[in-house]
């Protein structure tokens, strides 16, 4: 998210990266736009058709045909829109507070809801929990990585969990995510036939499990540690099936966009980003400063790369959210010292010198853990 080289491909705008094997030709483009090839796939009648079946065989046999996770993104917004508009299912509402959302986050997923006719539950977890539980991703060192991505994989998979348990305890056998296709490719829920394709959501799970074994026994070591399902090796119990409709229909986010305005009078959650592309919570922030400070792209700059070349997302909107990015100081020192780590933090910025600079003074003032 935040720039910290030029050498940015000229075409999807990922940066010049060694972590992640990502060079810049002669030519101003990476080496994932020239080695793009043309992927096989069912059709997407094929895959609407599956979709259906699924949707068909729980429609009117409960209180409700699915649970829908709902964010205030476009994503959600525009998944809650489909569903109850276009198929015409009944539906429950999940808005999941981890207590670092901004508040638009509730007001649009409540805006939404409402919107829909939807009825809908806010669970929030208890505030002492989170923040010990993200104080450990940001600050173990076991399972540390260079752009900070296992805070959302260990994050987001927990989220989801969640969501297919409270399912459960309710008898809904459907549980609806508005997950984006690289997000679903990672999650190792993607229907490909592409042998390429397989082979990475292969490894991408590989390493997942690994990393979880790795969180699991460093957050068991800790003292007073929860038996919530931070790290689960299953996304859903045996009753409840994850459903990703983004990977049965075209995504096609400005499109999405367009519609939620124009339909449930949705308003882009601008405290994520002044030119949004996409939603995310505060904690975002941290970890993609991080990135920056380690030189690498985060995962957030591989899924608009992706994007752009998949002709879903223009080139002109991507770059003018990176000419628009910047860091805020004042809300990185807060997130901080709310998370209890500026003790941490500091050992952590003392080594990348002028770069971080102006955070690290910051938490040497007063007030800091």
């Amino acid at each position: 998210m935040f720039q910290y080289t030029h050498r940015r491909c000229k075409k999807c705008l990922i940066q010049e990266d060694p972590f992640h094997h990502i060079s810049i030709n002669e030519r101003g483009l990476c080496n994932l736009c020239t080695n793009q090839t043309q992927r096989k796939r069912l059709s997407w009648d094929e895959l609407k058709a599956i979709f259906e079946e699924k949707i068909e065989k729980v429609r009117g046999k409960g209180n409700y045909d699915g649970l829908i996770m709902l964010s205030g993104g476009k994503d959600s917004a525009y998944l809650a829109y489909m569903l109850k508009e276009v198929y015409e299912l009944n539906l429950l509402g999940f808005i999941l507070d981890i207590n670092y959302e901004y508040p638009e986050t509730f007001e649009n997923a409540r805006k939404i809801a409402h919107q829909l006719g939807m009825p809908y539950i806010i669970y929030r977890q208890d505030h002492r929990l989170m923040q010990n539980y993200f104080s450990f991703l940001f600050t173990e060192k076991s399972i540390r990585q260079e752009d900070l991505g296992h805070v959302c994989t260990f994050c987001g998979r927990f989220l989801i969990r969640t969501a297919a348990d409270f399912a459960k305890c309710m008898n809904i056998s459907l549980v609806f995510s508005g997950h984006n296709p690289d997000q679903i490719l990672l999650m190792g829920r993607s229907i490909e036939i592409d042998p390429g394709r397989q082979t990475i959501m292969e490894f991408a799970m590989e390493t997942v499990h690994e990393e979880l074994a790795k969180a699991k026994a460093a957050w068991r070591a800790r003292k007073g540690y929860s038996k919530l399902p931070f790290f689960s090796e299953s996304l859903n119990p045996p009753d409840v099936e994850l459903v990703f409709p983004f990977q049965y229909f075209p995504y096609c986010p400005e499109e999405m966009k367009e519609t939620v305005r124009r339909e449930l009078n949705w308003i882009p959650i601008k405290s994520f980003s002044k030119t949004y592309i996409a939603s995310g919570c505060r904690l975002v922030k941290l970890w993609a400063y991080l990135a920056f400070l380690n030189q690498t792209n985060s995962y957030v700059d591989f899924e608009f790369s992706n994007q752009i070349r998949n002709g879903v997302l223009d080139h002109k909107v991507v770059k003018s959210f990176y000419d628009q990015a910047t860091v805020d100081y004042d809300e990185l020192e807060n997130l901080i010292r709310e998370l209890g780590i500026a003790c941490e933090m500091r050992k952590m910025l003392e080594i990348f010198g002028k770069p971080s600079e102006q955070l690290l003074q910051r938490l040497k003032e007063p007030g800091a853990q």
